[in-house]
């Protein structure tokens, strides 16, 4: 083999040995992808399941007792009792917020007069709006309080409508607007709705549990803390058991809507309860769990 043929031979054996080394770059590039994919997806799943297995279901309900009222008088209680419900397998922990609604109408302050033909006035009375005033998105209805807003309309009865001049929507998805147990700076007209609690089992930082006090609530930073575990089947005692509207409520809010919306959270028994619930190593309430998770 001549000079010439031998750096032919080599050319070749090089050309070769370049697409092998390409081809196992490639599968070894993928395999450390496969294999970064594999570790990431596996780190994920071991954080997620840190405890042991528990296929149990856990889960609670508010039991409530508590008709409707269409007629309410200032100066009447209506029964609206408030309890929690363990109906799920396995041990929990429960609190409780509350959410007011509040709408109001608009009132004539007119005598015997009509500025415009189309409403019907007359001293004192609600305002009434033909169907001709209302449009399709602008209706309020009673299970959706989203709809619950200042110039929306809510209907009286067949082709005629009240409408709203005052909305409270203290949204289920703000908590800073839950309601607030003691709260002197309560206002009208949500301050002529008494709220009346089962106050033997309901402390706060003002009145205090006792030694040897069980099956209580615990107000803090807008949550009724239960303070027992719930084993299944079992039910907390009342939160709540009535609401008065007081005799002082306004005649101007007279006709108005009101509702009172409790949300509740439940969790299994274990520490992680602590963060998930925004417990501090201050609160009360960090004492009443702490011996009782695991």
């Amino acid at each position: 083999m001549n000079q010439k043929e031998k750096r032919r031979h080599l050319f070749k054996i090089f050309l070769k040995s370049k697409v092998l080394f390409a081809c196992f770059s490639l599968l070894l590039s993928f395999s450390l992808v496969l294999g970064s994919t594999y570790a990431w997806i596996t780190s994920a799943d071991e954080r997620v399941n840190r405890a042991e297995r528990n296929d149990k279901r856990i889960s609670a309900k508010i039991d409530e007792d508590f008709e409707q009222v269409f007629h309410w008088s200032p100066g009447t209680t209506k029964k609206k009792e408030i309890r929690v419900t363990n109906d799920g397998e396995i041990p929990a922990v429960v609190r409780l917020s509350l959410h007011e609604f509040f709408v109001s109408f608009e009132i004539s302050v007119v005598d015997n007069h009509r500025e415009n033909p189309a409403i019907e006035e007359g001293n004192g009375n609600l305002v009434i709006y033909p169907a001709t005033s209302v449009l399709p998105n602008n209706t309020i209805k009673i299970k959706d309080t989203d709809t619950w807003k200042t110039n929306n309309y809510y209907s009286v009865y067949a082709n005629k409508y009240y409408k709203a001049n005052l909305a409270i929507c203290n949204s289920l998805d703000d908590h800073s607007l839950a309601y607030v147990y003691n709260d002197a700076g309560r206002t009208m007209p949500l301050k002529a709705l008494e709220l009346n609690f089962q106050t033997t089992k309901l402390f706060d930082q003002v009145k205090q549990p006792t030694v040897g006090d069980t099956g209580y609530w615990y107000y803090e930073k807008g949550f009724f803390y239960y303070s027992e575990i719930l084993q299944p089947s079992e039910s907390t005692e009342n939160l709540l058991e009535s609401v008065t509207l007081n005799p002082s409520y306004a005649n101007q809010y007279k006709g108005a809507l009101y509702k009172l919306v409790p949300l509740m959270d439940a969790h299994d028994i274990t520490r992680s309860l602590i963060s998930d619930w925004g417990i501090s190593s201050t609160d009360f309430a960090y004492n009443m769990y702490q011996n009782k998770l695991h």
